[in-house]
Parts: C-alpha cells; sequence; structure tokens
C-alpha cells in the first residue's frame, strides 16, 4: 500500500506588522488576581521610600518584574523579547519596557527603607490572606537554608559551605515555609561564610513575630536541620512554649547514647531510640530520638546518605519536646522534606540561582521581590483551583496555563483574547478564570 508524502509549506512571505502577539496568553488570570488584590495601589502607597524615576513608576517596575518572574523570564537581559510583546505590555499598562541596564539601575536605586517596604507589603498580604478561604488553627513551619553559588564579582559573595561548587564564592539565604501548602513565611538573604546558624535565633524570632494572634503558640510546631540545632534556640522555643524537632549535630557522641539507651526492632530492619540528655551549656535536658536504617545495597545510593553512617546502618538523631511515640515524632520530622521542593522552585523555576546584579542591596531586593512572586502564585493557587490541582508546580503550572500563544484583538469594541483552537486545558482555564472573577476585590489599607 502507498501513500502519498505530504508537503509543508512551500511558499510562504513575511510580514512584521502585527500587534499585541503574547507568548504568555495565561498571564492574564495573574493580572486579573493581582488586580483582585488591588496590588498596584498597594504597591504605590507602600513604596514611600522608592526612587523617584522620570519614566516609570516605581510600582509598575515592580510589578513588572513579578510578573517576568511568574513568567519565567530568568535573566533580567532576557526581558528585551518582551519589548514587543504587545498583550504584556497591555496587562502592564505600558507603552513600552524599560531596558536591561534600566532594570539594573532600578533595582540599585532601591534603598534598604525601600525594601524594608515591599517585605512590609509582603507580611500585609499575608496576615491579610491568612485563613482564607479555610480558618486556621495552628502552624507548622519548614526552616532550612540553600547555598547559592556565583560566578561573578557580587557585593557579599564570600568563601563558605558550597559542598557542589568547592572553592566558589556564594551567598546562604535561610527561608521559612508554612507546611500547608508550603507557604513562604520569612527569608533573609546572607553573605557566602555566614554558617548554618548564623542569625538562626533573630530569624526565629521574626518568624514568630508574623504568627497571627489567634494562633496560640502551643499550636506551633517548627521542623528544622542541624542548622538551627542550638540550646540557645531551643531554649527560646521552651521559653515561648512552642514544638520543635530539630536534627541533632555531633553524631558521633549522641550515637553512642542511643547505642546505650539500646535500639528496639521495627520493620525491614529499621531501629529507633529514646534517651534524655544535657548538651553541655544547656539549661536543662531534653528528649532525643534516635532512628536506624539498614544502608542500601547500592553502593551509590548509600554514599548518598547525609546521616551519620557505620558499616551496616546510618542514623538520624532529633531533639523534639513532642510527648508522641518516637516512629510518629520521625514521621512528623519527614514533612519537613517539602521544603526542598519549594526551594527547588525557587532555585529552578524562579531564579533564585540567577542574581542579577553586582551589588548588595540590589540583590537583596531581587531576593524579596522573587519571594513575593513565589506567594502570589501560591495565593492563586489556592484562591482559585480545584483541590486536587493544588499540588501543581510552577513549571506545570507555566506549562499548562501562563506559556499559552494569544493574540489580543478589538472586536466591535471589545477587547477578545483569541487562543488556540483544540488548547487542552480550555476549560480548567475558564474554571479558574471564573473563580478570580468570583473574588472580592481586597481594598488596598
Amino acid at each position: 500500500m502507498g501513500f502519498t508524502m505530504k508537503k509543508g509549506l512551500q511558499t510562504l512571505e513575511f510580514s512584521f506588522q502585527a500587534e499585541s502577539l503574547t507568548h504568555y496568553g495565561g498571564l492574564f488570570l495573574i493580572q486579573r488576581f493581582c488586580n483582585k488584590l488591588d496590588l498596584r495601589r498597594r504597591l504605590k502607597r507602600k513604596l514611600l521610600a522608592a526612587p523617584d524615576w522620570s519614566e516609570f513608576d516605581p510600582a509598575d517596575l515592580i510589578l513588572m518584574l513579578l510578573f517576568l518572574l511568574i513568567a519565567g523570564v530568568q535573566r533580567i537581559h532576557q526581558s528585551d523579547k518582551l519589548q514587543y510583546d504587545g498583550f504584556f505590555l497591555s496587562l502592564l499598562g505600558l507603552e513600552r519596557l524599560p531596558d536591561e541596564s534600566s532594570i539594573r539601575r532600578f533595582l540599585k536605586r532601591l534603598c534598604p527603607e525601600a525594601i524594608r517596604q515591599i517585605v512590609r507589603l509582603h507580611d500585609a498580604l499575608r496576615r491579610e490572606l491568612f485563613g482564607v478561604p479555610s480558618t486556621r488553627s495552628s502552624l507548622t513551619f519548614h526552616l532550612d537554608s540553600v547555598v547559592l553559588t556565583l560566578w561573578g564579582k557580587q557585593q557579599g559573595a564570600r568563601l563558605g559551605y558550597n559542598p557542589k561548587a568547592r572553592g566558589r564564592r556564594s551567598y546562604h539565604p535561610i527561608l521559612c515555609f508554612e507546611g500547608h501548602g508550603q507557604e513562604f513565611w520569612h527569608g533573609s538573604l546572607r553573605p557566602g561564610d555566614a554558617g548554618s546558624n548564623t542569625g538562626a535565633r533573630f530569624f526565629v524570632k521574626r518568624c514568630l513575630e508574623k504568627v497571627p494572634p489567634q494562633i496560640a503558640r502551643s499550636r506551633l510546631r517548627l521542623l528544622a536541620d542541624a542548622g538551627f540545632f542550638s540550646g540557645a534556640l531551643i531554649d527560646d522555643l521552651d521559653q515561648a512554649g512552642c514544638a520543635y524537632t530539630i536534627v541533632c549535630r555531633s553524631y558521633e557522641a549522641y550515637h553512642r547514647l542511643a547505642e546505650k539507651a539500646g535500639f528496639s526492632d521495627l520493620k525491614l530492619g529499621w531501629g529507633v531510640a529514646e534517651f534524655r540528655h544535657r548538651p553541655q551549656r544547656w539549661k536543662q535536658e531534653h528528649r532525643f530520638i534516635a532512628i536506624r536504617r539498614p544502608l542500601p545495597v547500592d553502593p551509590e545510593e548509600a554514599a548518598q546518605l547525609t546521616l551519620f553512617k557505620d558499616t551496616r546502618y546510618s542514623y538520624s538523631i532529633l531533639v523534639t519536646n513532642l510527648q508522641i511515640n518516637p516512629w510518629k515524632v520521625w514521621n512528623d520530622y519527614l514533612q519537613r522534606s517539602n521544603i526542598e521542593r519549594s526551594i527547588r522552585e525557587l532555585l529552578n523555576d524562579l531564579a533564585l540561582s540567577k542574581i542579577p546584579t553586582d551589588t548588595w542591596t540590589a540583590n537583596v531586593a531581587f531576593f524579596q521581590l522573587l519571594l513575593l512572586a513565589y506567594n502570589l502564585l501560591h495565593w492563586f493557587k489556592r484562591f482559585c483551583f480545584r483541590e486536587e490541582l493544588l499540588g501543581k508546580t510552577t513549571e506545570t503550572l507555566r506549562h499548562q496555563l501562563i506559556e499559552l500563544p494569544a493574540k489580543l484583538t478589538d472586536c466591535g469594541g471589545k477587547n477578545v483574547l483569541l487562543l488556540p483552537k483544540g488548547y487542552p486545558h480550555q476549560r480548567e482555564f475558564l474554571q479558574i478564570l471564573g473563580r478570580v472573577e468570583k473574588m472580592k476585590k481586597r481594598r488596598a489599607r
């Protein structure tokens, strides 16, 4: 049986006259959601210390940066391609975008007080949206730090702990997410030589200050890695009445205490032990949990374990004030692994690994804007997605809803956004749009 060879386009003429074309038709959903939050007006009212800008309003520039980050434009110089995206300009209400050098100058001119105003705006939005659409009676904080390898001569770039690029300078930000949906809570950019526990007590204090008053301290739980293992911090948490589970440092010393206490055997070769101990310079003894697991047969998999190991087992040692079964303490702590996914999204999908300037304050400003963009996406999903879709990653959300070819046209005096025929997520798109339109507008205060 023969087949006729199909032919593609044989001749084609070109015209560079089209306007209002876009790769990002789905950004309309984000723009409408930000309108419901009255975000532009909030920015205008909060940014009292922003630099005077002759051609662009600072609020417009920040809104532009937020949209760029959400759209997946990871480097400032890549914003040039949106100069001829008429739809993107229409969403912002601008006739043109600032060029790369203008954006960098704007970031560099944001003073520390302007950055604090952006953070306060972010905090105010989170307080206002907390408990919506459902009320909350407890919080779980997941805390971690991440190393950002730098390849230029950025201010604050210093040699420190950097397991993936030894000898390279870096930043070492510290982050806190709330475990229910991984909403960002608080973050701080630090120089690369900052130790894991540098500023940890003040950082946790700031996290607690942002807790809504209706949440009792006894309903607050912190899960943290060994960077937060500190007698002073744990004493602070004890005095505050917060629950916590924190990974211990100095595994060898605690391993000996666990062996002395004795491991209870569990299924599949796992074991658990618990003991009470007062480390040196701590005010009182605390409860410690030790988890023992067999080393994987695969030597490569075994080598990836970063826990304390001997010839047969790897060990995790935790300090906690939770009064529950040791195995339940361990399973509760494993929820903290969700923060690793959130950090990967920040690094890979929201440009945290793409530090834009050589100036410290400009990079701090970019860092805080990036975290606001992360939460805008989180709130967008929480308010507008069906429950079974809340787990969509930023990458999936972009692929299915935002990176959508479209053309903005005028039809009988009405703006019409032409979207692709056969778009597979049309129903979901329209459902989300319907939920956005039904939202009550939250006026800036």
